[in-house]
């Protein structure tokens, strides 16, 4: 075979190598960034929820008659009658101790809220008192809200410290519950806590964490943000850039008491009847 020839198959044989070897490389490009796409479509579709959650919950908070068996609950659990030499906390103690599925807890919470504004029907004194007969954390986070927003942050901090240590769990399924409960409470004291989970090594730990800081933190929690903004992780860098979005925006007083609002957005879901 002649050098010529030799030559022409050399070359043709080291450029299909290049172009199988081009080949492989877009081909796991394309493949991680569909991982990606789907990663920030399931981050959006979690953020869009909690927002369809929020306005629900506010459009459910409405006053309206006692028209079903679930209003009449709530207006009952509501209203002190003649006879009857119960305070209003003490029926809820009664009730919640003879009724303990979700949705009966999901009603007394709703008591609890409403009355929100209204510390002659319902004292602060009281509501502690109340918080210490539960043991269902959504019904005493709703409590220490109620609570925080009268100006008495103490009970919210106490329900904070509780949540706390399960930071620390070894399994990264109760790291994320932890998350999950902590952002309910809308409060800022809650962003000091899962600060520290934005190192945490597990990334779907370090994703709850960046959505629990945005509707928790203020601008005083942007400088935990800015190793992740330059994340390789595109998922977290998203995701991290939206927490700053939103963040920049509260100053630092922000969030250092609950306000209706946030109470009436993380109210566990009542079912109606």
């Amino acid at each position: 075979m002649s050098i010529a020839k030799k030559y022409l198959l050399l070359t043709a044989f080291v450029s299909a190598v290049i172009i199988l070897g081009l080949a492989g490389l877009l081909m796991v490009s394309y493949q991680h960034n569909q991982t990606l796409k789907t990663d920030i479509i399931e981050l959006e579709a979690k953020l869009a929820q909690q927002e369809q959650a929020r306005a629900k919950a506010i459009k459910m908070a409405g006053p309206g008659a006692a028209s079903s068996p679930v209003d009449r609950q709530i207006k009952d659990l509501s209203t002190r009658f003649v006879g009857d030499s119960r305070n209003l906390a003490e029926k809820l103690r009664d009730f919640t101790a003879e009724h303990t599925s979700a949705q009966d807890l999901a009603i007394a919470g709703k008591v609890v809220a409403d009355l929100a504004e209204n510390p002659d029907a319902l004292s602060n004194e009281q509501l502690v008192w109340l918080y210490g007969t539960q043991t269902d954390s959504g019904l005493q986070r709703v409590i220490a809200q109620v609570v925080s927003l009268r100006g008495d942050n103490q009970l919210l901090d106490t329900y904070v410290a509780t949540l706390k240590a399960g930071l620390a769990d070894s399994n990264p399924a109760e790291r994320r519950r932890v998350l999950g409960e902590l952002a309910k409470t809308r409060y800022a004291a809650s962003a000091d806590a899962i600060v520290p989970l934005l190192a945490d090594t597990d990334t779907s730990v370090l994703l709850d964490a960046l959505l629990a800081l945005r509707v928790t933190g203020n601008e005083r929690h942007l400088p935990a943000l800015e190793k992740l903004l330059q994340s390789g992780d595109e998922s977290v860098r998203w995701l991290a850039i939206d927490a700053r979005n939103n963040l920049e925006l509260l100053s630092k007083k922000a969030r250092m008491r609950v306000n209706s609002a946030d109470i009436v957005a993380e109210l566990p879901v009542i079912t109606l009847q």
